[in-house]
């Protein structure tokens, strides 16, 4: 998502963490960077950077999100209000998740 940061990346993330729950979803968010030790974003670790994708989802392809309720076999309640909403409070248990 970091890199790719399309429409699907972040409805996949909310619908996966939707499906885990939250805690589990922020853990193993959070413990992305021993997935990917040699990846940074900029000055940021990529959890960071997740961190900041999911509370403010900018993805590049936003013209896709008006496709949403087009998508195959997609369960209507994800339209991207919710998208966002489960994003931010995947984000947000990103940031209280105790150690």
């Amino acid at each position: 998502m970091v890199r790719r940061n399309q429409v699907r990346d972040y409805l996949d993330i909310a619908a996966l963490s939707d499906r885990l729950g939250l805690p589990a979803s922020a853990s193993t968010l959070s413990d992305i960077d021993g997935y990917y030790p040699d990846h940074r974003a900029g000055d940021l670790s990529v959890a960071s950077q997740v961190t900041r994708q999911l509370a403010d989802p900018r993805p590049a392809d936003a013209g896709v999100i008006r496709e949403l309720p087009a998508y195959r076999d997609l369960d209507p309640r994800w339209t991207w209000d919710a998208v966002c909403e489960q994003l931010a409070r995947v984000a947000d248990a990103m940031v209280h998740e105790e150690p």
